[in-house]
């Protein structure tokens, strides 16, 4: 933001006290378009650079107001989120987006005379902003001033090129004005910045029409039919929100923060209290498998994984193991509450094993009861939930059968049509002489290939891996769903052996485009990943496990365009496995715990605080978790198993029992818990994208599909808010695109938001 002129915020500030306490009394009244007449140029303004030791008293409740303000334009309330940013306005005189969203309401309100005089502030304040220049587009083109808003939109159009709804707009103009070659112009520029336009595509359908060009109207005009109908995009509407991401409310900038001082948090090893199967662990590890006469199968050694879901209904997370006991045999165990499992398995007709290695949750027929897919050195096993406490094994039916190995698992609508897809990653069966040494597979080995079945809606899957350039080019063992550029639609980072990530890009119409976004290079293969906003900026990061040393790296996610590794003082291991997110003392920052071995083959677990600007500091001791012994740790689940609050972790070894962790003093600090429940989109509401605003700080969360290592953790979101009793807005950007905003959501209890309610 640029900051104000006394002179200008004396000026705006007494417009603002008018404009508000005529608000009281004209809600929803529309006055009169703004005179024509000549428009004053915008005075050119220096930037000047903000630092937290700036920002005047009450900017967090500046901030705070304008958060709420945004919330309630999205729930079409203006004339009360007029408050709220006259507020903001008030409160923080180095931003304008407080006086700029003042503009935006009253537009959306009808008031233009008011609107237009908030917003050619803005322009003259912010000359370097293309959003008051694009409101004021909007503004004279509905005030039948279609010059002015050509002149808005051009210059809106120079400050950002790339914009695909400047050049669409230009267009409309030009069309409405007859001027049908200059219309096709526009359009084509806006389907060139993004061919999924669905408006631009109708709009040069018609101007084609208007010039005699039959073909390519017809062209055009199939092509919006199929980005309507496949709903991989909505046509514009001339409402608040459906305009353009500039037609929105702006943010205020926040500086950097850093997390405040820790909290005493304290893991203890409760397996052997809590009914989950657990045998004494020896004092010391020699090293994996190395007390073995017989080298395992490389399923064997590499897996396996749990996923944490609440099966039966009962509000309360349950366990399944892949490998439950060491032997190969799966178990599922019920949550009973007060820190207690008990082995179900039998009873739930979920019988599976064999080398199994990854499993994923998903509700993929829609009928409220999530299923269950596990995979193996022999293929895949789809387990449907039948709702009444059994699973029923319809591989078969589905037509999701495989063989090979199948590593990873994941339940993603990748398509945007509400059904959970399934995406499963294969991995070569490569032998094993020397497990305890680091590995030294082929470097040229042949992928066996990865299958994505798309589902039908019918309760059957179909292979569209090949159409839709999802194979893969080596050999993956996990595939991380997350929307990495903002457009909405889910990409996906594969991992396994090979020098980088794969990172395939989804373009919601047409196959998946592979990209190397990787500033430098990586340490090894990687094995787990996860993603996590690791500052607030609203952009997902990566954090990677790695079969090499240090075993451990964090990315940071440059706008969608480039990954920058983040300096962090790594554990050193030979080699990494597991990782998870989770905030471990509820201090609104999320932080990273990773599983991996010493060269001498000790399991070990690594637990990074995120202190914001101050980055990841390593508390694996202060935190009591250098005195956990592993044997052959592979994947790591964070999850509230006893309701408390607090995020406990759920291990799993290689040939042995799981580890259950209890987060002793996390609660200490404030938390929300979140359960989504999906209309129009999937019932579990996976990769919905939920951003927690409470002051200055912001939590950006998606709920998981399959993440870390093979496994998957709850679909329910455990955020720290510190040491607010509440938060000011709760966010929620579901799978279709809608958006969905609840205002002081309580914290320290569960919360169930159910899709296109507004509490």
């Amino acid at each position: 933001m640029l900051r104000r002129p006394n002179h200008l915020r004396a000026v705006c500030g007494a417009a603002v006290c008018a404009i508000g306490l005529a608000a009281v009394a004209q809600q929803q009244t529309h006055h009169a378009p703004a005179k024509s007449g000549a428009r004053k140029p915008a005075q050119a303004s220096k930037p000047t650079a903000k630092t937290p030791a700036s920002q005047p008293v009450g900017f967090t409740d500046a901030i705070r107001e304008n958060n709420v303000g945004i919330a309630l334009m999205e729930r079409h309330q203006f004339s009360d989120a007029l408050g709220h940013f006259q507020r903001a306005c008030v409160m923080n005189p180095q931003s304008d987006a407080g006086c700029l969203n003042m503009g935006i309401a009253l537009l959306n309100m009808g008031r233009y005379d008011d609107a237009a005089s908030m917003l050619e502030k803005s322009a003259q304040n912010e000359p370097q902003n293309a959003r008051p220049l694009f409101n004021l587009g909007l503004l004279n083109r509905q005030s039948g001033k279609p010059d002015f808003a050509r002149e808005d939109f051009e210059k809106a159009a120079a400050l950002d090129p790339t914009d695909a709804d400047i050049p669409y707009f230009l267009g409309y103009l030009s069309e409405e004005q007859k001027q049908f070659p200059d219309a096709a112009k526009y359009f084509q520029k806006a389907i060139d910045l993004d061919p999924s336009h669905a408006s631009a595509q109708y709009g040069l359908s018609q101007a084609d029409q208007n010039l005699g060009d039959a073909e390519g109207s017809k062209a055009h005009w199939a092509a919006f039919q199929h980005l309507t109908s496949e709903r991989i995009a909505q046509p514009v509407r001339f409402i608040y929100g459906e305009q353009g991401k500039y037609s929105r409310a702006q943010e205020m900038d926040v500086p950097p923060q850093s997390a405040g001082p820790a909290i005493p948090v304290h893991f203890l090893d409760v397996t052997s209290l809590s009914g989950l199967p657990w045998k004494a662990r020896p004092a010391s590890v020699a090293g994996p498998n190395l007390n073995k006469t017989e080298v395992p199968t490389l399923a064997q050694f590499l897996g396996s994984g749990a996923c944490i879901f609440d099966y039966d209904g009962d509000g309360k997370p349950d366990i399944f193991l892949v490998n439950a006991d060491g032997k190969g045999n799966a178990a599922l165990h019920r949550n009973l509450g007060k820190g207690k499992f008990t082995d179900v398995t039998k009873a739930a007709n979920l019988v599976f094993s064999g080398q199994g290695t990854g499993c994923a949750v998903g509700d993929y027929d829609n009928d409220g009861h999530p299923d269950l897919a596990v995979g193996s050195a022999h293929g895949l096993v789809l387990f449907h939930n039948k709702g009444d406490g059994t699973f029923e094994d319809v591989t078969d039916a589905a037509g999701v059968r495989t063989d090979g190995l199948v590593m990873g698992l994941t339940f993603i609508d990748y398509d945007g049509d509400s059904d959970l897809d399934l995406y499963a990653t294969r991995f070569n069966d490569f032998p094993l002489p020397h497990p305890g040494q680091p590995f030294s597979f082929p470097e040229d080995a042949q992928a066996p290939g990865n299958i994505l079945w798309r589902n039908q809606g019918n309760g059957k899957f179909t292979d569209i891996t090949k159409q839709m350039g999802l194979t893969g080019d080596r050999p993956s063992i996990g595939a991380l769903g997350v929307d990495l550029n903002n457009d909405r639609a889910i990409d996906f980072v594969l991992t396994g052996w090979g020098k980088y990530p794969g990172v395939l890009l989804n373009p919601r119409d047409g196959a998946f485009r592979a990209v190397s976004p990787w500033a430098i290079s990586m340490p090894g293969p990687a094995a787990g990943a996860a993603a996590l906003d690791i500052d607030g900026d609203g952009w997902m990061d990566l954090a990677f496990t790695h079969w090499a040393p240090p075993g451990l790296s964090i990315w940071h996610n440059i706008q969608g365009k480039s990954f920058e590794r983040v300096s962090l003082v790594g554990p050193g291991w030979m080699r990494g496995w597991g990782l998870a997110t989770l905030d471990y003392d509820n201090d609104g920052w999320t932080d990273i715990v990773a599983l991996g071995e010493t060269f001498s083959g000790e399991g070990r677990i690594a637990l990074y605080r995120n202190e914001g600007a101050a980055g990841f500091h390593d508390v694996t001791h202060e935190a009591g978790l250098d005195k956990i012994v592993l044997t052959n740790p592979r994947s790591v689940i964070a999850f509230d198993y006893d309701g408390d609050g607090s995020s406990d972790l759920l291990i799993t070894q290689s040939g042995g029992p799981p580890v259950l962790l209890k987060n002793e003093g996390g609660e200490k600090n404030d938390w929300l818990q979140l359960s989504l429940a999906g209309d129009t989109d999937n019932r579990m509401a996976i990769q919905s994208r939920i951003t927690i605003l409470s002051g200055a700080q912001r939590q950006t969360i998606d709920i998981p599909a399959a993440s870390g290592y093979l496994g998957q953790g709850p679909a329910e979101i455990l955020a720290g808010i510190g040491e607010e009793s509440a938060v000011d807005v709760v966010r929620i950007l579901w799978p279709s695109g809608a958006i969905q905003n609840q205002l002081q959501t309580s914290g320290n209890m569960r919360t169930l938001i159910t899709e296109g309610t507004n509490p």
